[in-house]
């Protein structure tokens, strides 16, 4: 798999004279020659008048719904009674609750069920429909009706209020879908039908919702396909909230896939009982949790995505905000609530570590109420208190009765400030580990631990619907070497919004944050976003790592003061003809871009990528070994520290040390072009200098193109490298030395063809 990466991330281009990549500051591909529909804007609703003659011929007219006077804008309200369809050349609006059908009301016997779906009704949403909802309105989709709301990737259908924008929280309600499927009560109470045939539950999200229920697994409330849902979550009333989406009692004869829930004020999707089944789900921004199922719900969710907002400092409502909320607490289990999920990220914000949040920070996941839950191949980051919380029903409150939760966790990466574990343990744990977790730019996990050996069986709940996991070798929502399916359909700009610029001494911007340059000592963590050029101006340092050491004691000084500079997906680096970036042993560069949204350096002179010499180069240093000429041994010898004189600038200092397995982080997918400045005589600067780096760096997936010195030289260390292309540099392409032990696979080196000689001292 990682050789097919290659082949299309690299081979291919070079084979066609050029490396090409995505440029997320410009919009257009960067070449390196080797060979030399948004939502129209809501219009106020006019008197209704008779929707007939002119642009009213095309629309049905209906005693739920009214027009405006060239019938451009729909506005329903009360009861869908028959059978209708919103078009897309029409903005459709929510004036109230809008409620289709009248399933919501007390049955008694089969014969009130069955007369409920006599007298059923569809609403039907074409896709690209835009469905914009006045402060009260709500779309309640009652039992023995349907929603069938197909959109596609390309049109998707969008429910939001009034504005523009998308950026509102609560200012409308949601989507409610009610069905016939079983709901279990609370206290081990069993169903809610017993051992008759009939349910009536009082249901969550406002005043008008009434009952739902029944004992038809199978029930069918239609068909939910690349919806987005966004700004809602009005408050009904105290503990009546609304979500983004509701199903209550909802069955598997439902089809839910392709959603996305953004900014509401409550949960994004909540079940209450029922046993529909969801894949490919995207939630963004929620001010509570994100998923929450409870109430017997049996059922199986595969590929979600969720993010809580990056900017939001804590909960805007009274909630406890969490990525999965599953099941009651306490005296309120409910045992029959069986789930399983697969391929889950889950990537936490400010608002949920807020000790001002309802019930303060909160973990990734809640799992409690004697619920049995698996989760397979997912990931956690981002949650300061813990990943995973996992509670057993104290149903008395004092510890006589415990009623044990059921949690299964197979492939789960967690990377959460205070570990794995809010509480205790799962009960069958396979591959649980805590790692650091970077995401590339269509949120798939860098890290090689989320690429599986094999396939894990996944074995979803029987619970009628024939629901088949698709067997993944990888961990999160979304493949490493596959594509973002989340791409294209969601609303522009909600997952991974854009980071701001940080303020720091050592930056400087442009009144715009369109362009920021770095200068001098970089002595604190900080990232370079997106969507911002950013620039070197003269030998820019991570860390202090590279002065003097006398002792051990100096050694983990320098570890202690080490900093991290991260450099997103997409990010492109251009540097002044005096500039280099020195990352200093101790510290760390982070650099992880992806085949769509490489990283690049390169010079400041020209937007081409074809100079030779612009600028410098990256040089990094470790604590890992170094050997001297002549065969003199070890920098170290028998001590334990090391000062070597570095070459690649006026500033480079020292590295070195005795530890092999030293770590300065990560290279991949990182392109490197137009460097290697003369510093001085035998004092050139390569594209990559690798001086003392340990093989705890992880680099694969690097380009080095149009260096005047080497493209990649190693001074001693062990770091390894798979997956590098060597084009066009003027001296050699690979070139190590002093001591250097360590492994390389899949180089590409090429000289450039149209080059009579060398234009260095070379």
């Amino acid at each position: 798999m990682m050789k097919k990466e290659l082949a299309a991330a690299l081979l291919i281009p070079l084979l066609s004279m050029g490396i090409v990549g995505c440029s997320s500051n410009e919009g257009d591909d960067v070449t390196i020659n080797v060979g030399g529909g948004n939502p129209t804007t809501p219009t106020d609703p006019t008197d209704p008048t008779d929707p007939s003659g002119g642009d009213c011929d095309r629309v049905i007219p209906a005693d739920f719904v009214e027009f405006n006077d060239d019938c451009s804008v729909g506005t329903l309200s009360g009861v869908v009674d028959s059978d209708y369809t919103l078009t897309s050349d029409v903005q459709w609006r929510l004036a109230d609750t809008v409620t289709v059908g009248n399933g919501n009301r007390n049955v008694a016997n089969d014969a009130d069920v069955q007369a409920i779906r006599d007298a059923g009704v569809t609403l039907t949403i074409e896709a690209g429909t835009d469905v914009r909802a006045f402060g009260a309105g709500s779309l309640l989709v009652t039992r023995g009706s349907m929603l069938m709301a197909e959109g596609t990737a390309s049109s998707p259908i969008t429910f939001s209020s009034l504005d523009a924008d998308f950026e509102g929280l609560g200012e409308w309600g949601g989507v409610i879908i009610q069905g016939f499927a079983p709901q279990y009560g609370q206290g081990g109470t069993g169903p809610c039908f017993g051992s008759g045939t009939v349910c009536n539950v009082e249901g969550e999200g406002g005043t008008d919702i009434s009952v739902y229920g029944g004992n038809d697994p199978a029930d069918n409330s239609g068909v939910m396909r690349y919806v987005r849902i966004a700004e809602g979550g009005l408050v009904a009333g105290p503990n009546n909230e609304i979500n983004g989406l509701t199903l209550q009692g909802v069955g598997h004869g439902t089809q839910l896939e392709y959603i996305q829930v953004h900014s509401n004020l409550d949960d994004g999707i909540e079940w209450f009982g029922g046993t529909v089944d969801l894949r490919y789900a995207v939630l963004t921004s929620n001010d509570d949790d994100d998923v929450d199922y409870d109430e017997g719900y049996r059922g199986n969710i595969q590929y979600v995505l969720i993010e809580k907002s990056q900017t939001a400092d804590a909960p805007q409502g009274s909630n406890d905000p969490r990525g999965i909320e599953a099941n009651s607490s306490d005296a309120d289990y409910v045992p029959e609530t069986e789930a399983v999920l697969a391929n889950v990220t889950i990537m936490g914000g400010p608002l949920n570590n807020s000790a001002d949040s309802d019930a303060g920070p909160q973990p990734g996941m809640r799992l409690r109420g004697a619920l049995t839950t698996s989760i397979f191949n997912s990931a956690v980051s981002m949650f300061d208190t813990g990943c995973i919380r996992i509670d057993d029903a104290d149903v008395n409150g004092d510890g006589s009765n415990i009623i044990s939760s059921n949690v299964t966790l197979v492939n789960v990466l967690n990377d959460c400030r205070d570990g794995i574990y809010d509480k205790r343990d799962a009960d069958s744990a396979s591959n649980v580990q805590a790692l650091t977790l970077t995401y590339d730019s269509a949120f798939a996990i860098q890290e090689p631990q989320a690429q599986l050996a094999s396939a894990p069986t996944i074995v979803a709940v029987n619970n009628g619907s024939g629901f088949v996991f698709d067997q993944t070798d990888f961990v999160g929502a979304v493949d490493p070497n596959g594509e973002a399916w989340w791409q294209g359909w969601t609303l522009p700009g909600t997952v991974g919004g854009a980071e701001e610029v940080q303020p720091a001494s050592f930056v400087s911007c442009n009144g715009e944050n369109s362009v920021c340059t770095l200068s001098g000592l970089i002595n604190e963590d900080y990232t370079l976003v997106a969507g911002v050029e950013w620039r070197l101006d003269g030998e820019v340092l991570v860390g202090e790592g590279n002065r003097s050491v006398a002792n051990a004691a100096d050694v983990q000084a320098v570890r202690d003061a080490g900093v991290t500079l991260t450099i997103r997906p997409g990010v492109h680096v251009r540097a002044f003809d005096t500039g280099s970036l020195l990352v200093t042993r101790g510290s760390k560069l982070n650099a992880v871009g992806s085949p769509a949204a490489p990283i690049t350096f390169s010079s400041v002179a020209d937007d081409d990528l074809d100079g030779e010499g612009e600028w410098g180069g990256v040089v990094i240093q470790g604590f890992a070994p170094q050997y001297g000429a002549g065969g003199t041994g070890a920098c170290f010898g028998s001590g334990t520290v090391c000062n070597v004189q570095g070459e690649g600038g006026t500033v480079v200092g020292l590295y070195g040390g005795n530890d092999p397995a030293d770590d300065s982080g990560t290279l991949r997918y990182v392109r490197i072009a137009e460097g290697g400045l003369v510093a001085g005589p035998n004092n050139e600067i390569n594209g990559l200098t690798l001086q003392g780096v340990g093989h705890g760096t992880d680099l694969s997936y690097i380009q080095v193109h149009g260096n005047l010195d080497d493209g990649i030289e190693w001074f001693g260390g062990t770091v390894n490298i798979k997956y590098a292309v060597l084009t066009n540099n003027d001296d050699d392409d690979i070139d190590f030395d002093e001591g250097y032990r360590g492994n390389m696979q899949h180089i590409i080196v090429r000289k450039n063809p149209n080059k009579a000689a060398p234009t260095g001292s070379n």
